[in-house]
């Protein structure tokens, strides 16, 4: 059922946030803008509804003919009351420049109706825009006219300091109200709400680096000298501001580069973000004293870096400093433990296709990567976390605010110990307890917004196999380490867990032209060092003769999915380039089938009437494409046409995809078509009934044959 807001929600939020921000953050408020919210407490309902409606949208600029809300009675009295207030303004000839370059083209083309050039519709808006400034700026009539129909947001910084103390930064987010209370977002409604800045110069800080960058996002090639300057003598107060400082910094000096590289290395060398330090480092080398980096860089090796940093600084010192030709990325991907063959189908599907592989063999494989470790860290401390002793910033901050600034450890180092020390023994007992606690937290608050992991399904599945193999110590040296440091170890993490032999292990997959990132090659030497196998395993893309092919075609009452259905399916089977089963069936598409599908197809409404909805042959079809790779002609429309079939009975669809559309083209290069009569024609296969499912599919099963013996043909040669 569709959700309607009230037809004043907008003013409740802003009553919310402006109560929030006053009776929170009054330490961090000017006198200024104390008065600012006195004011908007002081208006008449309307012109508080219009204003709260007016700083919700991002344009500095707005047409008052697009002010028409139906909760405001009277907008000409209010427009007039937030005038007479400094609220807004009409806009003025001062304003043109950067009015004319927010217009869209068609505005701008009838501004210009009575200017004396020609204008194409073809012609760039850049274009428009500076003849636009160029002529309507000295038509004073003309002109004013436009700027007496659009307003202007007056004392935006003194508004947008106060939004930013309750959003945390400066994009214009006021929209999250609503998308909370329509259900498309979740937050955190149990903590109680904070101040996230002590102090006003911490806030005020944060917030002007946030503006200077955001600046300097729109305009770098011009902004960067002058912020380059601004931020040489700048002082970062806080987490937040340093944040932003460090990324600010990063960014300036890659614009800096080419024109001032001394001043961009400066900058590079005050940035704690590690993709700066390694810009700094690299470019010192090329340019500068290689003696003197060298007793930088051994400096750099003993100091407590992020894991990022510390890797690159080891890798660049041991290549240029140590004669070692290869780097620590390259060595571990050299030592790779096992290479699984896989069908190119699998290019979007790696890992599923690896697990598959495993699978067939009989042993357990399943997809791990990030999430688990970062389940098992929130089930683990959840209490610490999210209790209710926890405070936030405002709902709208999933992410804990211990875990946003890194004090978490810090904070609640025996709290958290606690909670590790039900991972210190292996004994059955032991085992029970410390999954007895992981269910708990699960069950008790699934599907709360944590702002760490989405819930979903099967999400203890992994973590209890993890547990019951006497890896339970080694999992929290892991987490004591997220703990101390969640920012620099909440991802990287490998792949897959994989149990073979009654032994668990974790692999990190690569596919061709895969590398290792520097954030894996940290997450795996933490994993070994916990005393966690971890292996590398390489795929390379081969045809499997044992894998199974389900070659698919549909027919439906329409082109489109929207509003159209299937009304015939057919698989035929094919393994060793061998069709060993075909199944088709004709759908109900419970609606009407259009006169010109009939003709294209030979399915009327008669023959489907009697003939099952796609839910009851849902099964049927499941079987046929069970561990096999999806093949049809123009994939995206049967697999498309199938997974939304699948989805309207609230069953997900997921399988690796094969096109004998693209793969004819790469195979047979330089046909004038290839559409599957075409194909089929060209290479005199039989099609008796062409656009029935099974005539099609059977068809599209021989050609997928052909690609696949040219593809056998070129991998020998």
């Amino acid at each position: 059922m569709k959700q309607i807001l009230p037809s004043k929600y907008y003013l409740n939020h802003a009553d919310e946030l402006f109560d929030f921000v006053a009776k929170q953050c009054g330490s961090l408020l000017s006198g200024e803008h104390k008065n600012y919210l006195q004011g908007i407490s002081a208006l008449s309902e309307d012109a508080r509804c219009l204003l709260i409606r007016c700083l919700a949208r991002k344009p500095h600029f707005i047409k008052l003919s697009s002010l028409n809300y139906e909760e405001i009675n009277d907008i000409n009295s209010a427009v007039d009351e937030l005038q007479h207030n400094d609220y807004l303004r009409l806009a003025s000839h001062h304003d043109w420049p950067q009015l004319s370059q927010t217009l869209t083209k068609p505005q701008l083309i009838s501004s210009l109706v009575d200017a004396p050039i020609k204008i194409k519709s073809s012609t760039q808006k850049a274009e428009l825009v500076d003849h636009a400034q160029q002529y309507v700026s000295g038509k004073e009539a003309h002109l004013s006219s436009l700027l007496s129909s659009v307003v202007v947001k007056r004392r935006g910084d003194l508004i947008e300091y106060i939004f930013f103390l309750f959003f945390g930064d400066i994009r214009n987010r006021f929209q999250q109200f609503a998308m909370r209370d329509l259900g498309v977002m979740k937050t955190r409604k149990e903590a109680k709400n904070v101040a996230r800045f002590e102090h006003i110069a911490e806030a005020q800080s944060a917030f002007e680096l946030q503006k200077r960058r955001r600046d300097f996002s729109l305009n770098p090639s011009e902004l960067k000298e002058q912020t380059a300057d601004y931020l040489v003598g700048c002082n970062a107060i806080g987490h937040s501001a340093k944040e932003t400082f460090d990324r600010l910094l990063l960014n300036v000096g890659n614009q800096l580069i080419d024109s001032n590289a001394d001043k961009a290395i400066a900058l590079w060398k005050m940035s704690n973000e590690p993709a700066a330090t390694e810009k700094w480092v690299r470019e010192s080398y090329k340019r500068f004293d290689r003696n003197e980096l060298d007793a930088t860089l051994l400096k750099m090796r003993e100091a407590d870096l992020s894991p990022r940093t510390k890797v690159f600084i080891e890798d660049f010192y041991a290549r240029k400093y140590q004669a070692k030709r290869t780097s620590i990325f390259t060595d571990m991907l050299r030592e790779t433990s096992y290479i699984i063959p896989l069908d190119e189908a699998f290019t979007n599907d790696v890992e599923d296709g690896v697990i598959a592989h495993y699978r067939k063999s009989g042993i357990e494989a399943y997809f791990t990567e990030n999430k688990f470790w970062r389940v098992l860290f929130a089930l683990t401390f959840w209490d610490l976390l999210f209790g209710p002793q926890q405070t936030q910033f405002s709902e709208f901050d999933r992410l804990p605010t211990q875990l946003k600034n890194n004090t978490f450890y810090r904070l609640q180092a025996e709290q958290i110990e606690q909670c590790l020390a039900l991972f210190s023994g292996n004994s059955l007992s032991d085992k029970k307890a410390l999954l007895s606690k992981l269910t708990q937290n699960s069950v008790i608050h699934y599907g709360k917004s944590n702002g760490i992991f989405n819930w979903s399904p099967g999400l203890l599945d992994s973590i209890r196999l993890a547990v019951t193999h006497d890896i339970a110590p080694a999992l929290a040296m892991v987490l004591r380490r997220m703990a101390k440091n969640y920012a620099n170890t909440k991802d990287g993490y490998p792949d897959l867990m994989v149990i073979e032999s009654r032994q668990l292990r974790f692999e990190e997959i690569k596919a061709p032209g895969d590398v290792l990132r520097p954030n894996q090659l940290v997450s795996i030497n933490r994993l070994r060092s916990a005393g966690i196998k971890v292996n590398l395993t390489q795929v390379e893309w081969a045809t499997n003769p044992e894998q199974t092919y389900a070659v698919v075609d549909i027919e439906t009452t329409g082109g489109r999915r929207g509003g159209n259905a299937i009304t015939e399916i057919a698989v035929v089977q094919v393994r060793n380039q061998k069709v060993v089963s075909e199944w088709s069936t004709l759908v109900n598409p419970q609606r009407h089938i259009p006169s010109n599908i009939t003709r294209l197809t030979g399915i009327d409404n008669a023959m489907v009437a009697r003939a099952p909805v796609f839910a009851e042959i849902a099964d049927q079809l499941e079987q046929q494409l069970e561990g096999a790779i999806f093949v049809a002609h123009n994939v995206g429309f049967d697999y498309g046409f199938i997974k939304a079939a699948y989805e309207s009975i609230n069953r997900p669809f997921k399988k690796p995809k094969f096109c004998t559309v693209s793969n004819s083209r790469k195979s047979f290069p330089g046909l004038k078509s290839y559409s599957l009569g075409a194909l089929t024609e060209h290479f005199d296969i039989d099609l008796v009934s062409h656009h029935r499912a099974l005539s099609d599919a059977k068809a599209t099963a021989d050609l997928l044959r052909l690609i696949q013996e040219t593809r056998q043909k070129y991998s020998v040669a």
